[in-house]
């Protein structure tokens, strides 16, 4: 039925007027009810009011004649007469009897004449009844108690009467009393008159007085606590004690007024109520509402009736107009179904000229220009597949011809599109990427399935990611998002809308080794350009050493022009040295780039302290502060947490930051704060100089790039600084950002993640070990280190330019050594085993055998073991010379005091490094943060299973310290006394 209803407009039409011409009838009949009934309670009010006023005046007045003739009663003289003798006299006398009969005379012609007195009687003092009209009392006892009103002639007026039920009667009355007195004015008696309220029931109380069929009105008394019908309909009844209702409980109270409420037979009545105090009674007049408000129900009705029969005429009007309207729209609705199915010769009638009868007009007209357009479009529609099939042809051929693979995969992991490029690529047949039901089924490296999920989880960006091809050949797949446009109040647009994930594929494998020779090409003229640098820098120093040491002192003149000469003699060396270091800084910083393209940095990760690398950078740049007058200033967080990094790297960056700071700033301070961030440390310089604009802001870590007007302003440095930071923060897992305002400053920031707890380990002291190592080894290799003079050293310089040789030579032997050279490794090997030096300064790059071999034949020779090596080159591959045993690294191009320092450590037995350390343990947690540590130190640590043999192992390896657990006690017990490891040191460790 409700499907009908909504289907039909004619039903909805006739249903919706029903429901508001129902609605407005009942609206109508409701407001006019409440309207009537609203006049009607105020004119029944009204009417009980006045009803209740009457009666209340009524009862005043008759209680008030009550009062009046009991009293007229005692004052009248011959009743005073009689009354004084019947007390006086015997009662035997005839003077007794005369007056007693007298007496009941006079009170049965009172009760005669006054109806409303039931009983009079004339009693003693002591409540004895003497005369009555009832004989019976006479003789006997009568209590005047708490329901006798007492009148006097002064209080005759203002006396409240008290009503009681008669207990003999059981219906309401009241007595009054008043006292008898004789000539001299003493009391001798009483006279007391019994009243029935009936005369007031009957003709006051009861009386309706246009108060309609159920008005009622009734007197209520209070007995004790209880509320008493004293007047009344129902006092007939016998239900008159203790009666309650909201009305009776108001005027009970003192309290007039009138209200709606159930009466005390709980009908629902409309009540006027006084309190009429001076008679001590609850007047109450009440009005059925079923009466009161017949009038307005009744009105109710008749609305109701006759809006209903109003709304039925009218609805049948509504139906035949809906009716007349309906049927041209059905028509032109069954012409559009037709013209849905197809039928475009369809036409609509037109049965009226009103607006029904335009749109028949008008529908008619458009099914003819659709009939138009279908011919029209299906001629386009042949035209464009055409053109789709051409269109699709030349892209497949396209796609097809592309060198690069193509690879579409759809939200399912199943491969949707390819070219025969990638089939080549990754080795497999075109028919068999076809059958496959996966990607993964035929790509079988990580790579691809990490592009898909990073696609999927950032649908916005693109991804890149190299992988391996067959044929060690290398492969770079570059990877985004299908999807399709989305509402934008959305709030991720993309997401609901991912369809796939198209990955174009290339072979890099000619570009990576155009790289790899652009890096080795790099790394070759930068290792070209050192060499002669290192003898520039060494031989312009050693030049100006002497000079100030030597030459300079023996210059003592008045001459001002050779003064002058001196001083520009001076100043012209500071700046070749000057200069010499800047280049030397510009060529490492090639070199890192080189090695961080290349994948060939070497990275020392272990846990910092961040401070600890502010506080160091800080150090090394004081004295660019100084040149400039800035203040440097730190604001630095309480108890940051450690992070794991490489420590030269991060001071690298951070002096890279700070320098860059102070370069730019003329005046003012440079700042840098630290704080904790989302588990980061985020690190931040700031500096008040020019500042940079927004759209240069992008390049400053691009390579070679330096903002600013390259041809007014003079770059400084390569350009290379900032990228670098970038390449080794991105290496520690951080971000490296500018935030800056043209004339405001910059503050360059990057982030570290905060290093995270590791798992608890074996509480073993590796302080105190290490300590014990350092002893050992220091202490034992070298017993007569602190007695051995620089003099009796000899020192073998072994490179295969004859310049930095010379330079070497020089320097050592103002300090006093022995030196010997040699230009190539073989000349080396030879004078080592014929001179046997204290120390060997060896370069790598040298022709025919290079410095590591030359290293690792000396250090597998037991005879030249412990001699100690110092690489002096351009190469700083130390991961691979600690693995042969080198002791010390020296990069060129020099700084000779560094060279000095190693050198007197090395020969003064203060130094560890290069000492090799065979760790035995099932552990390998502990042994790994060990060897970690050890490498940390400048040891060569190696480690093996308690598992495996220990003998062979330290043969192998010829250690010069063993750190074993203690439970191999007995093993090392037996190595100790084996041919050729007398030199070997042993270090316990227990499990604690």
């Amino acid at each position: 039925m409700f499907n009908l209803f909504r289907k039909r407009l004619l039903l909805q039409l006739v249903g919706y007027f029903s429901i508001l011409s129902i609605f407005t009838v009942l609206l109508v009949a409701f407001s006019a009810n409440v309207r009537s009934r609203e006049a009607l309670k105020r004119s029944a009010f009204d009417r009980l009011a006045v009803a209740t006023s009457l009666k209340e005046s009524q009862i005043t007045q008759w209680v008030i004649d009550q009062r009046r003739d009991v009293n007229l009663m005692t004052q009248l003289p011959d009743f005073l007469a009689n009354s004084e003798i019947a007390f006086t006299k015997d009662r035997e006398s005839p003077e007794f009897k005369a007056a007693i009969e007298s007496l009941r005379k006079f009170m049965v012609d009172i009760s005669l004449v006054k109806p409303n007195i039931r009983q009079v009687s004339i009693l003693t003092n002591n409540g004895i009844t003497i005369v009555s009209t009832d004989q019976k009392k006479e003789g006997k006892y009568q209590p005047l108690g708490n329901t006798t009103t007492y009148l006097t002639r002064d209080q005759s007026r203002v006396v409240v009467p008290n009503f009681y039920i008669s207990p003999i009667s059981g219906k309401a009355a009241m007595t009054f009393a008043a006292p008898l007195a004789n000539k001299a004015g003493d009391l001798i008696g009483v006279i007391a008159v019994d009243l029935d309220l009936q005369g007031v029931d009957r003709d006051i109380i009861r009386k309706k007085e246009g108060l309609g069929e159920s008005g009622v009105s009734y007197i209520v008394g209070r007995l004790a606590s209880k509320n008493i019908l004293l007047s009344g309909e129902e006092s007939d009844k016998g239900n008159s004690q203790n009666i309650k209702s909201a009305g009776i409980d108001a005027a009970a109270k003192g309290k007039n007024g009138e209200g709606l409420y159930q009466n005390y037979k709980n009908v629902p009545v409309l009540g006027s109520f006084v309190w009429i105090d001076n008679l001590n009674l609850a007047l109450i007049s009440e009005i059925s509402q079923s009466e009161a408000f017949e009038p307005a129900d009744r009105l109710a009705r008749d609305i109701l009736l006759i809006g209903l029969s109003s709304a039925g005429i009218l609805l049948t009007a509504v139906y035949l107009i809906a009716r007349r309207i309906s049927q041209p729209i059905l028509a032109i609705a069954d012409a559009a179904n037709q013209v849905s199915r197809g039928n475009l010769n369809s036409q609509a009638p037109v049965l009226t000229e009103d607006e029904i009868g335009i749109l028949a007009i008008a529908f008619n007209q458009m099914t003819s220009q659709l009939k138009a357009s279908g011919e029209q479009l299906a001629d386009y529609s042949r035209t464009l597949e055409q053109k789709v099939e051409q269109r699709t042809s030349e892209i497949k051929a396209i796609i097809d011809n592309m060198v690069d693979g193509l690879l579409v995969v759809n939200n399912e992991d199943q491969i949707t599109q390819f070219n025969p490029a990638i089939a080549g690529m990754i080795g497999v047949s075109s028919s068999t990427i076809s059958k496959s039901e996966h990607y993964y089924d035929v790509f079988k490296d990580q790579a691809i399935a990490n592009l898909l999920k990073s696609t999927r989880e950032n649908p916005q960006q693109v991804f890149s990611e190299e992988f391996a091809l067959p044929d060690r050949r290398v492969g770079k797949a570059v990877a985004t998002s299908i999807f399709t446009e989305a509402n934008k109040s959305t709030e991720n647009p993309l997401e609901s809308h991912y369809l796939g994930t198209v990955i174009l594929i290339r072979d890099i494998t000619s570009e990576k080794e155009v790289d790899r020779m652009k890096t080795d090409f790099i790394s070759t003229v930068s290792h070209e350009l050192r060499t002669p640098l290192t003898s520039v820098l060494g031989f312009a120093k050693l030049i100006q050493k002497k000079l100030d040491e030597a030459i300079f002192p023996l210059i003592q003149t008045e001459d001002k022009k050779t003064n002058r000469n001196i001083r520009q003699v001076s100043e012209n060396l500071e700046i070749i040295v000057s200069e010499g270091t800047r280049l030397t800084k510009l060529i490492n910083e090639v070199l890192d780039v080189a090695k961080i393209e290349a994948g060939k940095m070497q990275w020392n990760m272990e846990p910092l302290n961040i401070e600890e690398v502010i506080d160091r950078a800080f150090s090394a740049t004081s004295a660019l502060f100084d040149q400039k007058g800035l203040a440097p200033v730190r604001e630095i967080s309480e108890n940051l947490p450690e992070i794991h990094g490489d420590k030269d790297r991060l001071i690298q960056v951070v002096i890279n930051l700070i320098s860059n700071a102070v370069k730019f700033t003329e005046q003012g301070v440079i700042t840098c704060k630290v704080r904790e961030e989302n588990q980061f440390i985020i690190v931040s310089v700031i500096d008040q100089g020019v500042g940079i604009s927004e759209s240069d802001q992008p390049k400053v870590f691009e390579k070679f790039k330096q903002v600013g007007d390259t041809l007014t302003d003079k770059p400084q440095g390569t350009g290379l600084g900032l990228p670098i930071s970038k390449d080794i923060i991105t290496h520690h897992g951080g971000k490296i950002w500018v935030e800056s305002e043209i004339g405001k400053g910059s503050t360059f920031s990057f982030s570290i993640p905060v290093s995270p707890k590791s798992e608890p380990t074996p509480l073993i002291n590796f302080d105190v070990l290490i300590e014990q190592l350092k002893k050992r080894v220091i202490v034992d290799s070298y017993p007569d280190a602190e007695n051995v003079k620089a003099t009796s050293k000899n020192i073998l310089v072994i490179d295969d330019d004859a310049s930095i040789r010379s330079l070497l030579r020089q320097e050592l032997e103002s300090k006093g050594y022995i030196v010997r050279e040699a230009g190539n490794g073989q000349e080396a090997i030879a004078k080592v085993r014929e001179i046997r030096p204290d120390l060997i300064t060896l370069d790598i790059l040298m022709e025919g055998i290079s410095g590591y071999d030359v290293a690792a034949i000396l250090k597998s020779d037991p005879a030249t073991l412990d001699i100690p090596i110092v690489i002096v080159s351009v190469l700083d591959d130390k991961e691979q010379g600690r693995h042969l045993g080198i002791d010390s690294f020296v990069t060129k191009p020099l700084d000779i005091a560094v060279l000095m320092r190693e050198v007197e450590l090395l020969l003064s037995g203060k130094t560890p490094i290069g000492k090799k350390i065979l760790i035995v343990d099932d552990d390998s947690n502990s042994i790994d943060l060990l060897m970690e540590m050890l490498q940390n130190q400048g040891f060569i640590p190696s480690k093996m299973s308690s598992q495996d043999d220990l003998r062979s192992s330290t043969l192998l390896n010829q250690p010069n310290v063993i750190i074993a657990n203690t439970k191999l006690a007995a093993q090392v017990q037996a190595l100790r006394t084996e041919k050729g490891m007398e030199r070997i040191r042993f270090l316990l460790i227990a499990d604690n």
